[in-house]
């Protein structure tokens, strides 16, 4: 038994704190999320103000609610504040103080596009010919809407003649994995047969230069260590030479109309992930630099260290991220911003006191927070090297610590968190000559005796070692080492502080990339020069874009027109209500000792029926509703002599409340909610749209009276409220007119959502994915009712998608006199690059077979029903800025309805970017859409009136860009098309109903441990052909 830890060191400063933000959350929507102004410290100055909304690098969310004010600020470095080089500011708002004074994209990737599209033809049937074609080729480049000027985060990189580089494959024997196998690449690197060459630390190395096969034997020894252990076995080590990258023969390509078929997409994949390979191992080799998922690197230390206080145990960092990426005639190096969270470096006791502070002292939870962090032993001196001895927690001293032990042996725990005066383990004394006789000694007496230093009983002690042969050290004596990715949940309050962190002015996101990436990413580096490798990070791309005019809303007797993405509904209706609303009532939700009585919610439910009404929604009468208290998530009750925790206690009283409410017919409950806590909103949704059939819609009752003294606020509230209730009564709020909406408008085609959710950090090993699938039901696409489907855990493509999707045909001939449709356009949500093939590959075929049935021989024989999918893309780096203030919104981002098909796409694959929201606060994103299948927008028989363009570029990117004016729950445009969007909602709310296996801190107890199945998501009868999701 041993125990180890390292000195305190000096304490952390405070540097300034920053401004409030934003965020908070009413039911999933109302308002916008995003945050306040970034934080002082760096050269970013202000304050942020107003509700921000849309989806921007702040965070999700478009008509989410905006919340509370939180707090944040710098924590301050050893005797001076954090910040760092946050990037210079610009005047104006535009980049660089560079109002209309900029380079104009690259006329020659202009004129190479332009060709291209002139023999697209030929190369197209050059490609089917050499069975090389995967994607449809692009049909051409968009012209529609007014021209701009952007830059792109990217930087051009050149590449010298000649330059090859030489991969090769590494296998380890004995295997190794994480930590342990990047330490061995570590030590392989030092073979000075390997000079020169890059590794990615896990399977490739990459030379300049062709070496013969080789076989290596290594010692291992651990991170810091002077020697390798005693009697270490070797590793062997087997390097085998895999192929050439010829990456100057791929600018060639890229810079050629031609079909090559030596560059291949798989040929070109490996070309680039060489080149990514390359330009990450400087900044991976760099112990000033922590890096995650390979390519995101953040200073740890330094000028360009910037650091920020999430609150319970966790600071975020900001860091850059880089890709090389295959353009139209060049190669380029897309770089963004991004912000983590990592646990807060320093004395494991102040990282702990900051946890229990938000967690009211729960030792389960913090045994599960502190899992696989390393620390630092202070209480041994350094080694030789001055290395630390860094030590990984695996656990709390738990009573089953050492249960492989003999009897008399095992340690004695006296319960869950025990200090170290009582935590009892056995020493064995052997041939010392000094020190305590062997048999029982608690850790704080091993300390004082062996090391002679005194320990706090008031912390826990920490297991470094296993289970089976556990190491104890005092809280006290471990410093959490910097540069520890916390794969955590954020808790609201720490969400909240990460936003105020990271949404910043879109032209101080680009003053920061060109000014600090260069020196993080060591983008300048003698290595990438030896390589013939030069990236011009002084310089941002410029690219071309347009700019779409936005659709006419139509109303039930008027219209409007959308100013910077937005619209109010004062003096209209609704498009289309249900012939009237039925039953309803409302449930009211308290704190224990909240008090409020119902004359305090008359005046809220009057203005909630009067705004419905106002909209056009035929009221029936209101009946009294009940309230309820509810208790406290982590508390813990005793129920009919069993302890219950308080989220289980709370969700079985809001189920036998919801049952007394179904009893009495209501059909829609509006619920008024006592705070943001997400174990009560889960019990609803889950009582309402899975046990009792009921629609609910949820709203903060503090967000609500707070509205109420403010008049007007109110009715924006409640106007959000009453738009989902027209939609989930299958109403449809807002229409365009049929020509706007190209084919869809002649009431043949279906729209379909799909999308996936997985299990997150924290989620229990029982957790599945969950597959989500709407459809459209009408040519207004005002309904997209949806179908939940649990299915392996982590698996992308979806499982049962052949009957999901054939239930959303058969309720589509429902709803159009028994016809099936003629066209499916199919949106994709969550595929990642790497996988657009599998969609082709599995789901087409399953979507295929779910219109076995549907369709008669003849029109099988005509080719029905025609197919396109689009993958839709959100978590891409790409960001444009405005070149000219006057092209540029207010919060000096790109105009909402800006699109980019040129510069940083290739002229091969039909792709673009379409920013159709406007973000208030922060950098807005653009979604990426791309076509891996077409038999619609390019098939011109199809294309018969109504359509609106003849170039299918301009078809489907004003079909998109249109779409997303229709969102139900908003008056305002959204960042993706609502078939993408709801798919998304719908998996959301999935995570609602199983909530016990994907958050099981704030969910309820009651499923813990137990398979999940369909049942657990099978929407209730009364709502599975309803936009329950809303």
């Amino acid at each position: 038994m041993s125990s180890e830890q390292r000195g305190w060191g000096q304490g952390r400063g405070r540097g300034g704190g920053g401004p409030r933000g934003g965020g908070g959350r009413g039911d999933r929507g109302g308002g916008g999320r995003g945050s306040g102004g970034p934080p002082r410290g760096g050269q970013d100055g202000g304050r942020g103000g107003g509700p921000p909304r849309g989806r921007g690098d702040s965070g999700r969310g478009t008509f989410r609610g905006g919340g509370p004010q939180g707090d944040g600020g710098y924590r301050g470095g050893r005797g001076q504040p954090r910040g760092g080089g946050g990037g210079g500011g610009g005047g104006g708002g535009i980049y660089g103080c560079r109002d209309g004074n900029f380079d104009p994209p690259n006329p020659d990737v202009t004129r190479l596009e332009d060709a291209f599209m002139q023999q697209r033809s030929t190369l197209e049937g050059q490609l089917s010919g050499l069975s090389l074609k995967a994607f449809p080729i692009r049909p051409g480049y968009g012209t529609k809407g007014k021209p701009v000027v952007l830059w792109a985060n990217y930087y051009n990189f050149s590449v010298k003649p000649d330059v090859v580089l030489y991969r090769y494959e590494v296998k380890v024997s004995p295997e190794a994995k994480g930590g342990k196998l990047r330490q061995i690449f570590k030590l392989l690197m030092e073979n000075p047969l390997l000079r020169g060459c890059v590794t990615d630390f896990g399977a490739i190395i990459i030379s300049p230069k062709k070496f013969d096969n080789m076989q290596v034997q290594l010692i291992y020894r651990n991170e810091g260590e002077d020697e390798p252990r005693p009697n270490t076995a070797p590793h062997t080590i087997q390097i085998d030479y895999t192929g050439a990258l010829d990456v100057s023969g791929l600018l060639t390509y890229l810079g050629k109309i031609e079909v090559n078929p030596n560059f291949t997409e798989d040929k070109r994949q490996e070309i680039t992930q060489g080149l990514n390979i390359l330009m990450g191992y400087t900044p991976r080799s760099d112990p000033t630099i922590s890096t995650s998922q390979a390519n995101r690197h953040f200073p740890i230390t330094g000028p360009k260290h910037i650091e920020w206080n999430l609150g319970a145990g966790l600071v975020a960092l900001r860091g850059y991220i880089r890709s090389a990426r295959q353009g139209t005639g060049r190669m380029l190096l897309n770089v963004q911003i991004k912000h983590a969270a990592f646990f807060r470096p320093g004395p494991l006791t102040a990282l702990i006191d900051d946890f229990q502070r938000a967690h009211h002292g729960n030792v389960h939870e913090l045994e599960r927070f502190l899992k696989k962090v390393r620390v630092e032993a202070t209480h041994i001196p350094p080694k030789k090297n001055g290395s630390t001895r860094p030590k990984t927690i695996i656990a709390l001293a738990g009573r089953g610590d050492g249960s492989k032990m003999p009897q008399n042996r095992r340690p004695k725990i006296a319960r869950p968190g025990a200090g170290p005066k009582d935590v009892q383990f056995w020493y064995d004394k052997g041939n010392r000559t000094t020190g305590p006789q062997s048999g029982y000694i608690t850790v704080s007496e091993y300390f004082q005796r062996v090391w002679n230093k005194s320990t706090n009983p008031n912390y826990p002690v920490m297991n470094t070692g296993t289970k089976d042969d556990p190491k104890y050290i005092p809280a006290d004596y471990c410093n959490v080492l910097p540069g520890q990715v916390a794969v955590k949940k954020l808790t609201p309050e720490q969400t909240k502080n990460m936003i105020q962190f990271a949404c910043r002015k879109p032209f101080l996101n680009a003053s920061s990339i060109t000014s600090d990436s260069p020196t993080v990413l060591s983008l300048n580096h003698p290595l990438l020069d030896s390589y013939g490798i030069n990236v011009d990070s002084l310089n941002l791309i410029t690219v071309p874009g347009r700019v779409l005019p936005p659709p006419q809303l139509k109303y039930r007797t008027n219209t409007r027109d959308p100013s910077d993405g937005s619209w109010n509904m004062r003096g209209v209706k609704f498009a289309k209500c249900p012939q009237k609303v039925p039953l309803w009532t409302c449930l009211w939700i308290k704190r224990q000792g909240q008090g409020g009585d119902a004359q305090e919610l008359k005046p809220i439910l009057d203005k909630l029926s009067q705004m419905m009404a106002d909209s056009g929604l035929l009221l029936t009468a209101r009946i009294d509703g009940p309230s309820l208290e509810v208790v406290r998530g982590d508390a813990v009750n005793t129920v009919n002599g069993r302890q219950q925790r308080g989220d289980e206690y709370n969700e079985q009283r809001i189920l036998n409340i919801m049952e007394q409410i179904s009893k009495r017919k209501c059909e829609f409950v509006f619920v008024l909610l006592p705070d943001t806590e997400a174990a009560i909103y889960n019990a609803v949704k889950k009582a309402g749209d899975i046990i009792h059939g009921i629609h609910t819609v949820c709203a903060i009752y503090s967000k609500v009276s707070k509205a109420l003294s403010k008049g007007n606020a109110l009715d924006q509230y409640l106007a959000n409220i009453a738009l989902k209730v027209n939609s989930k009564l299958r109403g449809t709020n807002q229409a365009l007119d049929t020509r706007k909406l190209g084919i869809i408008g002649d009431g043949k085609t279906m729209v379909i959502g799909i999308d996936v959710t997985h299990p997150s950090p924290g989620s229990t090993s029982e957790a599945p994915s969950v597959a989500a699938v709407v459809a459209s039901t009408s040519s207004d696409l005002s309904q997209f009712p949806g179908i939940l489907n649990v299915q392996t855990g982590r698996k992308e493509m979806v499982e049962a998608l052949t009957e999901m999707v054939r239930t959303r045909i058969s309720l589509w001939k429902k709803n159009n006199r028994n016809l099936a449709p003629e066209n499916i356009i199919v949106y994709r949500d969550g595929v990642s690059e790497g996988q657009y093939g599998l969609v082709l590959s599995t789901e087409l075929p399953c979507i295929r077979e779910a219109c076995k049935g549907h369709y008669t021989k003849e029109q099988t024989k005509h080719g029905l029903p025609k197919i396109s999918i689009i993958i839709v893309g959100k978590r891409h780096n790409t960001r444009f800025y405005p070149t000219r203030e006057e092209e540029a919104d207010r919060s000096a981002n790109p105009k909402n309805g800006t699109v980019v098909d040129r510069g940083v796409t290739s002229m091969w694959n039909w792709d673009f970017f379409l920013q159709a929201h406007t973000c208030l606060q922060g950098t807005a994103k653009p979604a990426h859409y791309y076509v891996v299948l077409d038999e619609i927008f390019g098939n011109k028989p199809t294309l018969k009136a109504p359509h609106p363009y003849p170039n299918p570029a301009d078809s489907l990117e004003d079909l998109t860009h249109n779409m997303c004016y229709l969102f139900a729950r908003a008056t305002k445009a959204v960042s993706i098309c609502p078939p993408a969007y709801y798919a998304d909602l719908a998996c959301e709310r999935a995570r609602c109903y199983l909530s016990s296996v994907f958050d099981p801190i704030a969910g309820s107890t009651t499923t813990g441990g137990t398979a999940v199945s369909n049942q657990d998501v099978k929407i209730h009868p009364k709502l599975e052909d309803t936009m329950f999701y809303l």
